[in-house]
């Protein structure tokens, strides 16, 4: 039920704000970050349909019936895609830190510089499935814990030495440029409101509320994950 959950708003969520980003003046958001945008919600559909539907689709047949070629994609594509989505939610909440603060430098950025930036931000996120390639291209198979087909790590250069230096890079670092953007974001967002408090003014603080919040749940969602990636690389 949960991850019919998950995906059945995925599909819907994501789809509405791809199709209301394209409509003239349905977003009053910075062409930056409107495509930053864009960007998140192709990753988040790509990860529902194939990670989201693959794992509820074996919860209910108690077993993997999507065949080897579905079990790959989700190996492949499922670990790129993950850490893709919190490389581009740190460049929304760096970007967004930076248009509050030099709104005059910034505020010109184009869609052809956010699709620049998008695609540097996901390089750190091709190491899993290079890795995988390299090192055992094979080593993919079903895991009754989490019901779904993942990669097995049983190459012994991942211990010690490969995992935890790509969970660092493809996890760990997003998440610190996500609370390095994200804490002096809410301080300019405290510092406005008062100001404007004291001004009888108001603050358009929706957008960077929405901001911060995404920043903040895809944190503490990942964090777990990261912690376990890290931990295993060290137990015999």
């Amino acid at each position: 039920a949960y991850h019919i959950f998950v995906l059945l708003s995925s599909l819907i969520g994501d789809t509405l704000i791809l199709y209301a980003s394209f409509q003239k003046d349905a977003f009053k958001l910075n062409k930056f970050i409107l495509t930053v945008i864009q960007h998140i919600a192709v990753s988040d559909l790509a990860y529902s349909i194939f990670s989201v539907f693959p794992g509820a689709v074996s919860l209910i047949a108690d077993d993997w019936v999507l065949g080897s070629i579905m079990c790959y994609a989700r190996v492949y594509l499922g670990y790129f895609i993950y850490p893709a989505g919190m490389s581009l939610i740190a460049v929304l909440a760096t970007s967004k830190f930076l248009l509050l603060k030099y709104p005059f430098r910034y505020s010109n950025w184009t869609k052809k510089v956010a699709h620049q930036v998008c695609c540097l931000a996901l390089i750190p996120s091709f190491a899993f499935p290079i890795l995988f390639l390299i090192l055992d291209k094979n080593d993919v198979e079903f895991d009754y814990r989490i019901y779904t087909c993942t990669y097995g790590y049983k190459a012994g250069t991942w211990k010690f030495t490969l995992r935890p230096i790509v969970c660092i890079i493809a996890l760990l670092l997003p998440i610190v440029v996500i609370i390095s953007s994200t804490i002096p974001t809410l301080k300019y967002l405290l510092k406005a409101k008062s100001s404007a408090r004291r001004a009888r003014g108001s603050v358009p603080w929706q957008g960077t509320l929405a901001v911060v919040l995404t920043a903040v749940i895809n944190c503490v969602s990942t964090t777990p994950t990261l912690v376990y990636s890290l931990g295993v690389s060290f137990i015999q």
